[in-house]
């Protein structure tokens, strides 16, 4: 049983609608449809449940992939009972996301004591936990995050002008209201992480608060190193790509963000990112 309230599946339903937009390709194969698609699931069996007249009639549907017929040396046509199969689904989908986003708000405007709970929230800010010594590293990770989504001014990193602690601020004041706000612990785990009594300090007080974290661990340092510290399941590489997918999603729930990149631009970003990050490796 789900415990989104009417607002944030309304939130999350029109998400999928923002994303609809991306998929520009008639063809089920395309990489941008089918993460569209991926998502769309992913969100029905959060907000219905995978036992839900909304979830059964999405897995009913039928996407038909057909192969390209070429005419010619340069028109390209397609079978006309595919794309017409594949056109009724796409545009279904779409009309029964906006039915259920309509109905969902009928309820809210019905039940105007709703009170939003802390998941109804959107995260304010990333605070960046790392050592001084993997600035460069600590850079890409700034950049991946931008390259996500996220603004500056949302982004808490001591290493950097712009991103930390202004001129004449405490240092450990600053730290402690940033930690304290709404934010998501990024750890940077690598041999100088553990040297420095500050990164130390810094997850101590993420314990202490319950904050939510996410620790990247920097190689040669490995899941194995951090064993017991650090649940393995929340934790990613610093070039693992597929993770790096799992971090933006996560990323955009959490933040709301809802001007985002297609697939395709992203992964060619993330690649360019992990490229020079493996080479400072």
């Amino acid at each position: 049983m789900n415990t989104f309230s009417d607002n944030e599946k309304v939130r999350l339903l029109k998400k999928l609608i923002e994303k609809s937009k991306s998929v520009t390709v008639e063809n089920s194969s395309d990489i941008n449809f089918k993460s569209w698609k991926n998502l769309v699931e992913r969100t029905f069996i959060k907000v219905f449940g995978n036992e839900s007249p909304e979830f059964i009639h999405f897995c009913k549907l039928r996407f038909s992939a057909y192969t390209p017929i070429m005419i010619g040396p340069s028109y390209t046509d397609y079978t006309q009972e595919h794309l017409r199969t594949f056109r009724e689904s796409f545009t279904m989908l779409n009309s029964s996301i906006e039915q259920y986003i309509e109905e969902l708000e009928e309820q809210v405007v019905d039940s105007p004591m709703e009170v939003l709970d802390s998941q109804d929230k959107p995260l304010s800010k990333v605070f960046i936990s790392h050592a001084s010594a993997d600035s460069d590293l600590v850079e890409e990770v700034i950049e991946i995050l931008e390259t996500i989504g996220l603004e500056s001014n949302q982004i808490f990193c001591t290493s950097f002008e712009g991103y930390g602690i202004d001129l004449g601020a405490n240092f450990l004041d600053k730290i402690k209201e940033e930690l304290s706000a709404d934010s998501l612990v990024i750890f940077i785990l690598s041999e100088n992480f553990y040297k420095s009594p500050v990164c130390l300090c810094e997850m101590g007080a993420t314990w202490v608060l319950a904050k939510e974290h996410i620790p990247m661990i920097i190689p040669p340092l490995d899941y194995s190193d951090i064993k017991g510290v650090i649940p393995l399941s929340q934790g990613l590489k610093i070039n693992e790509t597929m993770k790096l997918n799992s971090l933006k999603d996560k990323i955009e729930n959490d933040f709301y963000l809802s001007n985002t990149l297609s697939s395709s631009t992203w992964e060619r970003k993330r690649d360019r990112i992990v490229a020079r990050i493996e080479k400072q490796l």
